[in-house]
């Protein structure tokens, strides 16, 4: 993927910086691998990945497909992140009580 990158910028020597939206296209495309989870797959693992995270487990080497597509994936990450909020809330709920 690399020398996709290489030879698009070699093509494209202007001075000019490339806009954000090709700038990131370009970042994800350099990242895709050859095996990815899909959105479904990542939702039907996204609370193990969640609750490993919050026990402080090595995701990198447990979970590493679904990591990289946490990075890679906005929607996603959003699910994520609401999800790690409200476990949050609730193990904070249970420490008062």
């Amino acid at each position: 993927m690399k020398n996709f990158i290489d030879l698009f910028k070699r093509r494209h020597k202007k001075k000019q910086t490339p806009a954000p939206a090709m700038s990131a296209m370009l970042r994800a495309i350099a990242m895709t691998e050859e095996q990815e989870l899909s959105c479904d797959e990542v939702h039907a693992l996204i609370d193990q990945f969640a609750e490993m995270v919050q026990r402080g487990e090595d995701v990198s080497r447990l979970m590493p497909m679904v990591q990289k597509h946490l990075k890679m994936c906005p929607d996603c990450r959003e699910e994520y992140e609401a999800l790690l909020q409200m476990m949050d809330a609730h193990a904070q709920n249970e420490a008062r009580y």
